[in-house]
């Protein structure tokens, strides 16, 4: 199967949307990390979040940001896409697009198991 330019365009167009939804995402997944935390340690009271908790919840804030700091400016930048003139520009693009949905689709996975095992360690403390 072979791509005509306007199979692309229409690939292009779909890739920067899903692009503006990551960046949403990953807004959210830095302010849900916080919420959360403060939702687990009004639940303890005094007792407070265990350290290990904090750090993990730490750790994931961080990739989750250098990863949006990675999006957020190829996704503006892929406004430019449109001025591709051949093949090899165009493949560019998707190469790299494709590398950060890697690295998008990991950091939720690891994301949700992290929120999972805070849940399961909150609802042990009932």
């Amino acid at each position: 199967m072979t791509l005509n330019n306007s199979d692309i365009d229409v690939v292009h167009k779909y890739n920067h949307v899903e692009l503006k939804g990551w960046v949403e995402q990953l807004q959210y997944i830095d302010k849900e990390i916080d919420n959360l935390l403060s939702l687990y340690a009004n639940s303890l009271g005094e007792e407070g979040i265990p350290t290990g908790i904090q750090e993990l919840f730490s750790e994931r804030k961080k990739l989750n940001k250098a990863l949006y700091e990675k999006v957020l400016p190829y996704s503006i930048a892929y406004t430019n896409v449109a001025e591709c003139d051949d093949i090899q520009c165009d493949m560019a693009y998707l190469g790299e697009y494709d590398r950060l949905r890697e690295s998008y689709k990991d950091n939720l996975e690891a994301y949700q198991e992290l929120k999972d095992k805070l849940f399961e360690e909150a609802l042990r403390k009932e």
